[in-house]
């Protein structure tokens, strides 16, 4: 009797305990910012209607500053189906910025989850991270629009989409998570529920396929959502939801409508969105939900609106505005659910949309000397946050495809006006003889980018010499001797009286001469070693009879090959700092006795990896090139000095490195402000000469510092130079393991302001 006593009070306990701790279903934490460091948190929870329910009028939520605090439920109601949502809200305030995950743990979980062992026994957990950073500006978690509880059949795709929505449109991804319990630790024996063939989440749409569910029951699962803004994590929600599987021969239902739509910000984007069902008799709700709909400013609506029926059908309509675009695309997601018993199947579908900004019209380029003169129409999104200008040598014309957005390969950034308003710009100090395309495109705050505008084309007139050669003796390589050629212009003003004198100029290592002056167009320079120099330009000033200056070419700089041996390696680098197109270079090796072609590139390096430690070899090279302007000879073809390097097998006794980055941006924000080598060994430097050129050649910046330190400013018209790419060359002296040892460094640096 006694027993039999025992076993009914036991019987009793276990039942009042299921009855109050069996109920948590799914749960989520999102919050939006409020002002300063308060955010407002949502809690929401899905669970069984029981008395363990009606007494969670309030749940823990650690902070995750190291306070926690009862927060309060503000609402519930009844999805049907045994299950009841529940929303409790409170706002926090963090003293400071900083990374917080916000965590609730609670008692329990429903009885009978599949792939959850002894599911009643297990707490629900789920934590949100938010992260305060003033550099990355405010933030508001990802809200998921669609609910956690769902259903699907044995045998039968399953498909769900949170239908996340960010409200800052920062790009999002998903990835699947174990389901938490105590402490927030893995729940022992959890695995993700058993498929035929796959049990996944889509990382960019967030789109849950299961295919196909093996045995039915309740199952568990978690998905964590990241937000990511500038390449930078700046949150995270994650969920944890349950599916029903039953065993059903339905059918899921069918959508019909495209995947993927574009739309150009200022117009309307209209199309029609139908479903069906295959098994007959079956009728077919369609609902939709996305970011587009939760827009202040100009939401998407569906017309007319959920509908219902044997082939029913929705028109979705959206206005667009400039406030919609940005560099993610929006997503909308379709329901289709049929009303097949015992168990009705929904289907979706996930749709992307991008709202790309218009293009900048109405692009003039006008020739005013050396320089062109562009224009353009005021820009028809004034909450763009700058305009981009880029130039091409030589016209392409191409026309962008639908939606395409920014610019081809092919095209330099010589300008980033800050100011979205602008409606002008002025590139300086073009070469003669060239056609250069422009196009302009608008950039908004997250870097989306606009349509390019049409191309806009000129040529520049040939009224002034052409520098053509400055190149290594190619009959005497080893002599270092330089060839200089250039050209007459085909367009001389009648006012200027032959016979017309040329003045070369040579510029070497800093030093300006005078290294000819007569009528020829061409100059063996005798008075140098090429393969000595460290920087070598030249340029040619022309004047007729009267000593009148007719016009002046642009600096062209000789090819500059540097050679470094490393452990069974040469790599080799050359800079080429002239007024045309680089087409391709040819590297030369010697073999024996003379020079033999190994490689054909088209940038400005080669490693050789047909090479022996130990050893010494010697290169050059040559190149090819053009100006666009018909009539002058091509290719252009210049070689380099011959150099010499020694593959070493051996490190040096102390580490040596000086690297230097290949852009900064100056823009006074305290990153990245300065051209500044990385250096290890910085007390191996005994000196090191630093000279920046524009593309024409011309000295912008020099300094001794091995620091550099260049502010991006121009050291004759201390003003700053504008957004695009430079040219460098770097001597460092230093000491090694054999003594006093150099290093050349050269290459591009482009400032983004």
């Amino acid at each position: 009797m006694k027993r039999k006593l025992l076993l009914i009070i036991g019987f009793l306990f276990c039942l009042a305990f299921t009855a109050k701790a069996t109920h948590q279903r799914a749960a989520e934490i999102t919050y939006k910012r409020l002002n300063g460091n308060a955010y407002e948190f949502t809690l929401t929870t899905y669970n069984v209607p029981n008395a363990a329910w009606e007494q969670r009028d309030s749940l823990l939520i650690s902070w995750g500053d190291g306070s926690e605090e009862y927060i309060p439920r503000t609402a519930w109601h009844d999805l049907g189906d045994d299950c009841i949502v529940n929303t409790y809200k409170s706002v926090h305030n963090y003293s400071s910025a900083g990374t917080y995950v916000i965590s609730m743990e609670d008692a329990n979980r429903n009885y009978g989850v599949v792939n959850v062992p002894n599911s009643v026994m297990v707490p629900m957990y789920i934590e949100t991270e938010l992260v305060i950073n003033p550099f990355l500006g405010n933030n508001n978690s990802v809200q998921l629009l669609n609910a956690p509880i769902d259903k699907g059949c044995v045998g039968k795709l399953y498909l769900h989409n949170p239908s996340a929505y960010d409200p800052d449109g920062d790009s999002l991804s998903f990835r699947l998570v174990n389901c938490k319990g105590m402490d927030g630790m893995d729940i022992p024996g959890y695995a993700y529920p058993q498929a035929s063939q796959s049990f996944e989440i889509d990382a960019v749409t967030g789109e849950l396929r299961w295919e196909n569910p093996v045995l039915q029951g309740e199952y568990n699962v978690a998905f964590i959502v990241e937000e990511w803004r500038y390449g930078v994590k700046i949150g995270s929600v994650i969920r944890d939801m349950q599916i029903l599987i039953s065993a059903c021969n339905n059918n899921l239902p069918e959508i019909f409508c495209e995947d993927e739509y574009c739309v150009v910000a200022g117009e309307q984007l209209s199309f029609v969105v139908s479903g069906s069902d295959p098994d007959p008799y079956n009728n077919v709700t369609l609902t939709a939900s996305g970011a587009p709909f939760e827009l202040v400013q100009s939401p998407a609506i569906m017309n007319p609106g959920t509908v219902f029926g044997l082939s029913p059908e929705f028109e979705f309509i959206w206005n667009t505005t400039c406030s919609h675009v940005r560099n993610t695309p929006y997503q909308v997601v379709i329901h289709a659910k049929d009303d097949d018993l015992p168990v009705s199947l929904t289907n979706i579908k996930t749709i992307t949309i991008n709202v790309v900004g218009p293009k900048v019209q109405n692009l003039i380029a006008e020739i005013q000397g050396h320089d062109v003169a562009l224009s353009w129409a005021a820009y028809a999104c004034p909450n763009a946050t700058a305009l981009l200008v880029y130039r091409r040598a030589g016209c392409d014309g191409y026309v962008p495809d639908a939606c395409e957005t920014g610019i081809r390969e092919g095209y330099q950034l010589i300008a980033t006006l800050n100011d979205a308003a602008a409606i002008s710009y002025t590139d300086h100090d073009l070469a003669q003889g060239m056609a250069y395309e422009y196009r302009v495109v608008a950039q908004f705050r997250d870097g989306a980018k606009g349509i390019v505008s049409d191309a806009a084309c000129v040529t520049l007139s040939n009224d002034s010499p052409l520098m053509t050669h400055v190149s290594n003796d190619s009959i005497d390589l080893v002599s270092g001797h330089v060839i200089t050629c250039w050209t007459k212009p085909q367009e001389i003003d009648g006012q200027y009286i032959a016979p017309f004198k040329y003045t070369l100029t040579r510029i070497l290592d800093g030093v300006t001469s005078i290294a000819y002056e007569g009528a020829d167009t061409s100059f063996l320079d005798t008075n140098l070693d090429l393969g000595t120099a460290t920087s070598l330009l030249y340029k040619v000033q022309m004047s007729d009879a009267n000593q009148q200056p007719i016009g002046e070419s642009a600096t062209a700089s000789a090819v500059m090959l540097s050679a470094n041996g490393v452990n069974n390696e040469a790599h080799l680098s050359w800079t080429e700092v002239v007024p045309w197109l680089i087409d391709s270079t040819q590297v030369f090796k010697e073999v024996g006795n003379h020079f033999v072609g190994i490689a054909s590139v088209t940038g400005f390096e080669f490693t050789d990896t047909d090479v022996e430690n130990d050893a010494t070899y010697r290169y050059c090279v040559r190149t090819f090139g053009h100006y666009t302007l018909e009539g002058i000879m091509q290719p252009l073809v210049n070689y380099s000095a011959i150099k010499s390097v020694r593959i070493g097998s051996e490190e040096p006794a102390e580490e040596f490195s000086y690297e230097l980055p290949n852009v900064f941006t100056p823009n006074g924000d305290g990153f990245n402000d300065v051209f500044e080598p990385k250096i290890s060994g910085v007390s191996l430097v005994i000196s090191a000469k630093t000279v920046v050129f524009n593309r024409w050649g011309n000295v912008l910046w020099d300094s001794d510092d091995p620091l550099i330190q260049w502010d991006g400013k121009n050291k004759n018209t201390k003003m700053d130079c504008p957004s695009g790419t430079y040219f460098y060359v770097c001597e460092i002296t230093y000491m090694g393991g054999t003594g006093e040892e150099h290093l050349r460094l050269q290459g591009s640096i482009t400032i983004v302001r």
